[in-house]
């Protein structure tokens, strides 16, 4: 064990596309995917933070994504996990090794694309303690760790080496996804010392880039990442968000049609190799196979037709869903549905980060008075003066700013008690929160409040009563807002 001094860096996650938890295909067989974003099929994926189960899959891909544990320091030039990450990390990766290790030997198939070998060091939980006074240092004790410990088997030593030049061994199951996958294929890795079945090997050198191993009664599959172009996959709907596009989609339901074929056959489900692409030329054509596969395209492009109209009507309901937020959300949800509220009624409303400063909202009325909010969520507890901390430095900094003439307005946009249904929850905010709020002239808004009356103008053109509430928070600094009441429908 060594020790463990912090200088804290941050690491760069690509983040799934979060969107594209919509598409479905027609399968025999249930697929899962940790760490790997098959596109146009988000609901089948999980974060490696998961605790979701494997045991119901029949099909298992699997990408080791391992940074998403918060802040991370830096010891000796490598990644050091914080303390309460190295737990969570640790706990996440024997929760994926039990459940592959389990799923393999009740005869499941798993799919691991071979990402980047990376070291790493992790808390151990240990500390020593050296020094008396104002001399005393606590070490926090660390050790070794890598992003493969979560494989099911032990490994040979695993080199981190990159490239996209590489042969295909020539096991039949797996052809086809050599022959339709191999542009988007490169290498992050291989293996060192004899492997019994490598199903990729390296053009120079012979090393192992993918693997079968047999293990219990299932098969793993050790495969090269791979690396679609998500930008040519994906495009821009009218809110501006990011969902996968027709191209994306049929790629991704092309990927799933190969892996369940390449599934079928390890199995010996189906012995006969899966059809490379060439047997599509029209030497090869059966007439009535055409007939049948011609009234399966057509069937094909309505299903698209509808899974692209569908991709659009999930964009809008999860837009429209936002306010949701406003009842039990906290961090980014809560946020953005606060500036949907306030541009309900009729406010001008946006996050704001320029790098160096960021903003829960920058709110500013027709009536020309400009706020600043903060939003906080509390599971089980009044929203406390901590906030007023930031609110104050907020303020400040926006002040600071050249194109800032006058002090902002600060707003407290307070979810308390939000697992709790609204009618049953205790005060929102602490007596130092309202003695606070007073002495700032800062405005409280309750979260449920404003869920209702962001509600009722979501279905009406009401003006006049978006102006009242507009008065109304005006009016309100230092205490907490009352809303006026809603007219009747």
């Amino acid at each position: 064990m060594v020790e463990c001094v912090y200088g804290y860096i941050t690491h760069c996650i690509k983040l799934p596309v979060s969107y594209a938890k919509t598409t479905s295909i027609n399968m025999a067989q249930k697929i899962l995917s940790v760490g790997f974003n098959i596109p146009g099929f988000g609901d089948l994926f999980h974060e490696y933070s998961s605790e979701q189960s494997l045991l119901d899959a029949d099909l298992i891909v699997f990408e080791p994504q391992v940074y998403a544990y918060g802040q991370d320091e830096n010891y000796q030039g490598k990644t050091c996990f914080s303390s309460s990450g190295s737990f969570q990390l640790a706990e996440a990766t024997d929760h994926w090794k039990t459940e592959l290790s389990t799923s393999l030997e009740n005869g499941k198939t798993v799919f691991v694309f071979f990402a980047k070998f990376e070291e790493f060091f992790v808390h151990t939980g240990q500390k020593t303690y050296s020094g008396t006074g104002k001399n005393s240092r606590v070490t926090n004790m660390v050790v070794g760790s890598d992003n493969y410990r979560f494989f099911p088997i032990k490994l040979s030593s695993i080199t981190a080496k990159s490239g996209t030049e590489m042969r295909f061994g020539g096991h039949a199951s797996f052809a086809t996804f050599w022959a339709e996958f191999k542009e988007f294929l490169k290498y992050e890795s291989y293996l060192e010392g004899k492997i019994d079945a490598p199903l990729f090997v390296t053009k120079t050198g012979n090393k192992v880039v993918g693997a079968l191993f047999r293990v219990g009664k299932g098969h793993l599959a050790l495969l090269p990442p791979l690396r679609y172009p998500e930008e040519k996959f994906t495009s821009t709907n009218k809110d501006g968000e990011e969902t996968w596009n027709q191209k994306g989609i049929q790629f991704g339901q092309r990927l799933i049609q190969v892996l369940v074929d390449i599934d079928q056959s390890l199995q010996g489900i189906d012995e006969i190799t899966p059809p490379p692409e060439w047997a599509k030329e029209e030497s090869f054509a059966l007439p009535q196979a055409e007939k049948v596969r011609s009234s399966i395209g057509q069937i094909t492009k309505e299903i698209d037709a509808l899974t692209i109209k569908k991709l659009q009507l999930v964009g809008e309901l999860k837009h429209e869903e936002q306010l949701m937020a406003l009842l039990f959300g906290k961090g980014k949800p809560l946020e953005h549905a606060i500036i949907f509220a306030m541009q309900l009624l009729g406010y001008s409303a946006e996050n704001y980060d320029d790098g160096s400063l960021e903003l829960d909202q920058i709110i500013t009325s027709p009536e020309k008075e400009r706020f600043i909010g903060e939003a906080e969520g509390k599971d089980s507890s009044s929203i406390n003066i901590d906030k007023f901390r930031q609110l104050e430095s907020n303020i400040q900094e926006d002040l600071e700013r050249t194109e800032v003439s006058t002090p902002a307005i600060g707003i407290l946009f307070g979810n308390a008690f939000r697992l709790t249904i609204p009618s049953s929850r205790s005060e929102f905010f602490t007596e130092k929160c309202l003695t606070n709020a007073a002495r700032l002239h800062a405005i409280l808004i309750r979260t449920p409040d404003l869920f209702h009356v962001a509600r009722y103008l979501r279905t009406t053109t009401d003006d006049s009563f978006a102006k009242k509430c507009r008065e109304v928070i005006a009016q309100s600094r230092g205490k907490i807002v009352a809303f006026p009441k809603m007219p009747s429908r």
